[in-house]
């Protein structure tokens, strides 16, 4: 997976191994056709006290991605 999420001057990769923990995962590896919407969850492997700032989510691993605030 290409996705980051960011705090604190850092930049964390999705930890794609912790998924085997989740009851009910889903591969986010298939291919999605356009007008299609998928759900997933995505696991980061974090400090306990840590506050995310922004994701930054792609499409894929060559895509340049969009950066979404979690502030709120």
């Amino acid at each position: 997976m290409a996705q980051r999420l960011h705090a604190g001057g850092k930049q964390y990769e999705a930890d794609s191994g912790a998924s085997i923990y989740l009851d009910d995962a889903k591969s986010l590896y298939e291919t999605i056709n356009p007008g299609n919407v998928v759900k997933g969850v995505v696991l980061f492997d974090v400090p306990k006290t840590l506050k995310p700032e922004t994701i930054e989510l792609h499409d894929s691993l060559f895509s340049g991605g969009v950066r979404v605030s979690l502030a709120g």
